[in-house]
């Protein structure tokens, strides 16, 4: 390969990694909506156990024998099962919350875990901390800090819960990053869901509450949402730092004021709408400069 082609391949392997990270993070906000859709006629457990269902299934459908033996063989057993426990308690914890946030504001507050990402991936990644990742997360967490205090949310008990999911998530990333070197995509989410559905069913099968036509269309479409934007991240990992990664993820909270809105006519304080912006600032700038340093370092 020439030295010319050199910058454009690690630029377009940089960009399409952040493409990949922002529409998947896109199509979570979208799950995200839906679950909040029907999370308070339906226990947070027996949705995760249907949605999660129906990823292990699509994943059966399109691996299946190479999927199995993959599972089977795989060295990196016990950092799957580590990342599928802290993802599960993740999610729990924010629905949970969800019963008594708006969308806007609990998804705010959850973007805390890009700062944790970009940390915990010098610590334990040993990833490049440059002064753009720092300054994208410095600003994206005064964001969260804007949206919270100013907004009246205080550290209330769901505040909280959506503050410890992002700890969680925040471990889980870094994990995936770990795992994403040699493990596929497809045996990474369909152990993720089958440790979902081991768990979730043990949990909600014995006090399962009947579905109405509408509700189990829109938790099959958190399984169709839900599978697809797990799988495009962790093609994401694949190409980008997980502290860039980590940042991308500030570039879908437009998506939680809009769906709130829409669906629930949710309006957030002023304040709030200033924090989404200062965080969604913090994803573009980050954007911005790591195209522009992957072009000076191979000059």
């Amino acid at each position: 390969m020439s030295a010319q082609s050199m910058p454009r391949v690690a630029d377009v392997a940089s960009l399409k990694g952040m493409a990949l990270g922002t529409l998947a993070y896109s199509l979570f906000a979208v799950h995200d909506a839906l679950v909040k859709g029907v999370i308070y006629d339906l226990p947070v457990m027996q949705i995760l156990f249907t949605r999660s269902v129906v990823i292990a299934a699509l994943c059966l459908i399109f691996g299946w024998g190479k999927l199995i033996r993959g599972l089977v063989a795989s060295p990196n057993k016990s950092m799957m099962l580590l990342r599928a426990i802290l993802t599960l308690a993740a999610w729990c914890m924010y629905y949970t919350a969800g019963r008594e946030l708006q969308l806007a504001e609990m998804t705010t507050l959850y973007y805390f875990a890009p700062v944790l990402t970009t940390i915990l991936a010098v610590i334990f990644l040993k990833e490049q901390l440059t002064l753009a990742r720092v300054g994208a997360a410095g600003i994206g967490f005064f964001g969260v800090i804007v949206a919270c205090n100013p907004a009246g949310l205080g550290l209330s008990l769901p505040a909280m819960l959506v503050l410890a999911a992002a700890l969680c998530w925040a471990v889980a990333m870094i994990l995936m990053r770990t795992i994403s070197k040699t493990e596929s995509s497809l045996v990474q989410i369909f152990s993720l869901n089958l440790f979902y559905v081991l768990v979730m069913g043990a949990v909600s099968l014995p006090f399962w509450q009947g579905m109405s036509t509408p509700q189990i269309i829109m938790v099959v479409a958190t399984g169709l949402v839900g599978g697809t934007a797990q799988y495009l991240l962790v093609d994401a990992a694949r190409l980008v730092p997980a502290s860039v990664l980590g940042t991308v993820e500030y570039s879908a909270l437009i998506w939680s004021f809009v769906f709130g809105y829409l669906f629930w006519r949710e309006e957030p304080t002023q304040m709030v709408y200033y924090g989404a912006l200062l965080v969604v600032a913090a994803g573009l700038m980050l954007a911005w400069n790591e195209r522009r340093g992957r072009r000076v370092a191979v000059a």
